[in-house]
């Protein structure tokens, strides 16, 4: 088990280099205020990989498969997507300079998963060294660049019900936050972000816990909804 994030990072990294699928966007979440001083950081991330990444058209139902007996949760996001290749650098990336790297905001949702149901109780070393309990990322509508950045309402149904409502800005920020955080970050790692690849850019409603066989809403105000229906994952053959 890692007992710092620096640890835990290295597990992330050579767990991604045995994972048979690309890396084709990254997870952002916040860290409990209570272990910010801790672990030195208010934010942590986790890969999402090129089957993870799921395109849905609004007025269908995507699906995602998830582990059977794991933690399972849904997430309302805002979703990045690069318009243009961003390397690393030495020096920090600002705010301003990243907004014409972003070549679409989208309603997205998170489904957090891992094969560990307690993995949160092991706190923010265990889920960042478990691609930082992310299974995918759900694309749904793409959002006017200016308003996908800014504060709209947001929320998450759970077959029709409502589960959470909230906005894309909370006290870390917004989205463009997120993405500063992760652009540094992973420089920091010596990464970069691709056009095209996603940035999920954290829960704005709180985490939902979901089973096998429910559906899932994710709304953002000014698209339509995005809908996920979770499956059983079959083991890998």
């Amino acid at each position: 088990m890692p007992t710092d994030l620096a640890q835990a990072y290295a597990v992330q990294e050579a767990a991604i280099a045995l994972w048979p699928e690309p890396v084709r966007g990254w997870k952002v979440a916040a860290i409990h205020p209570d272990l910010r001083q801790r672990f030195r950081a208010a934010r942590m991330a986790g890969p999402a990989f090129a089957g993870g990444v799921v395109p849905v058209t609004p007025g269908t139902v995507g699906e995602v498969a998830v582990i059977d007996g794991g933690f399972i949760a849904v997430e309302t996001e805002i979703g990045i997507v690069m318009g243009a290749d961003l390397p690393p650098r030495t020096r920090p990336w600002t705010r301003d300079e990243l907004v014409p790297f972003v070549g679409e905001v989208r309603v997205a949702m998170e489904i957090a998963g891992s094969p560990l149901p307690g993995i949160n109780e092991f706190g923010p070393p265990a889920i960042v060294s478990d691609f930082g309990n992310n299974t995918a990322i759900a694309l749904g509508a793409p959002l006017a660049i200016a308003q996908g950045l800014s504060d709209i309402e947001t929320a998450m149904l759970i077959d029709g019900e409502v589960a959470g409502r909230g906005r894309s800005h909370g006290p870390n920020g917004g989205p463009l936050d997120a993405l500063l955080f992760l652009v540094n970050h992973l420089a920091d790692r010596g990464r970069g972000l691709a056009k095209g690849e996603v940035v999920s850019a954290g829960a704005t409603t709180g985490v939902h816990p979901i089973a096998i066989g429910q559906g899932a809403e994710a709304v953002c105000a000014g698209a339509p909804p995005l809908s996920v229906r979770l499956v059983a994952r079959e083991p890998a053959r």
